[in-house]
């Protein structure tokens, strides 16, 4: 298992929560597709930010992304409301097929 922040991990290709090793996504796609997120209004990431509608005209939301098994808390993030889910976690997985094809040479510089 290697580690990827505080809660995550990959576990044999699979992005898993560190806490209970519920398994979220494959590595090579977006940890968020498989947890629970829970969308509120910017105001309640800090009670001091001034409404964002002084600047901007859409609407900003504040995203929190649970682990299904365990309802640990993974990660925040503070978006337009139309925007996806950011995928900031974007990890270089090389699988078994491409490891095969690195030439020997190439080996002792990965």
């Amino acid at each position: 298992m290697r580690q990827i922040d505080h809660h995550l991990a990959i576990d044999d290709g699979v992005i898993v929560c560190r806490r209970c090793g519920h398994e979220l996504a494959p590595a090579d796609e977006n940890f968020k597709s498989g947890a629970v997120m829970k969308e509120r209004p910017i105001e309640q990431a800090n009670p001091l930010i001034v409404d964002p509608r002084t600047f901007i005209d859409d609407r900003v939301v504040f995203r929190q992304y649970y682990c299904p098994g365990c309802a640990a808390l993974l990660e925040n993030e503070v978006v337009l409301a139309s925007t996806p889910p950011v995928w900031d976690k974007q990890l270089a997985v090389q699988t078994a097929d491409a490891a095969a094809r690195v030439p020997a040479a190439a080996e002792g510089r990965r």
